[in-house]
C-alpha cells in the first residue's frame, strides 16, 4: 500500500499531511447540479425569448405557490439541521429531522399537484397558451428533481448502515435539496415578476 505523499516538513521537521482528495461522489454531485442548471438555464432563456412575443397570455395570480415555498424553503432547513446532528453523533435526532424532511419535501410536490389540478379547473391547462405551458413545463420538471431527491433520501432509511456513510450520504443528499431550493427560488422569481413588457426590452423586441 502506497504511503500517503506529504507536503515538505515544517522546520520542526514533522511533515504535513495533503488535503485529502474530494470523493467521487461529492464530485459526482457537483457535475449533476452543473448540468441541471445549465438545463434549467437554456429553458428560462427560451422561456424569456417566448414572453416577448406578442400571444403571450400572463397566468392568474397563484397565491399556493408562495406556501409551497416556504414548505419546501422549511424542507430543506430540517434537513440541514439531520445533517449536523449526524456529525455530533446524535443520531435519534438527525434521524427524527430526516423524516420531518422528507414529509415537507412530499407535501410540497402534493403542493404543486394541486396548484396545476387548480389551473386546468379553470381552463389554463398545457396547450391553452404559451405561459400555460412553460410553467407546467418548469414546475414539472422541478417537481421531478424534487422526487429524484426524496428518491435519495429514501436510500437513507436502512438502519444497517454505518454512521460515517449514513452521515456522508446525508450532507450530499442536503446539498442536492439545497441546490432545488435554489433553483426553484429562480424559477419562481421569474414566473411572479417578469412581464412580456420586461421580456421585449431583455430581447430587444420593439413593441
Amino acid at each position: 500500500m502506497r504511503p500517503v505523499p506529504s507536503w515538505p516538513p515544517m522546520p520542526g521537521g514533522a511533515p504535513i499531511a495533503q488535503p485529502p482528495r474530494r470523493r467521487a461522489s461529492q464530485v459526482a454531485i457537483w457535475w449533476l447540479m452543473g448540468v441541471i442548471g445549465v438545463l434549467f438555464g437554456l429553458m428560462l432563456v427560451a422561456y424569456v425569448m417566448r414572453m416577448s412575443l406578442g400571444d403571450w397570455r400572463p397566468l392568474p395570480s397563484l397565491p399556493m405557490l408562495w406556501l409551497n415555498t416556504g414548505v419546501l424553503a422549511a424542507a430543506c432547513i430540517v434537513m440541514q439541521s439531520s445533517v449536523w446532528q449526524a456529525k455530533r453523533g446524535e443520531l435519534r435526532r438527525s434521524r427524527r429531522d430526516w423524516t420531518v424532511a422528507g414529509v415537507l419535501a412530499l407535501v410540497f410536490v402534493i403542493g404543486q399537484l394541486w396548484v396545476w389540478r387548480d389551473l386546468v379547473a379553470r381552463h389554463y391547462g398545457v396547450a391553452g397558451n404559451p405561459a400555460n405551458s412553460f410553467f407546467f413545463l418548469l414546475t414539472g420538471l422541478h417537481a421531478l428533481h424534487l422526487v429524484g431527491g426524496l428518491v435519495a433520501w429514501a436510500l437513507l432509511m436502512p438502519r444497517a448502515m454505518s454512521h460515517g456513510t449514513r452521515a456522508r450520504r446525508l450532507s450530499l443528499t442536503a446539498q442536492y435539496w439545497h441546490f432545488l431550493l435554489l433553483l426553484w427560488l429562480v424559477l419562481f422569481a421569474a414566473m411572479t415578476n417578469l412581464t412580456p413588457e420586461i421580456a421585449q426590452r431583455l430581447c430587444g423586441v420593439s413593441q
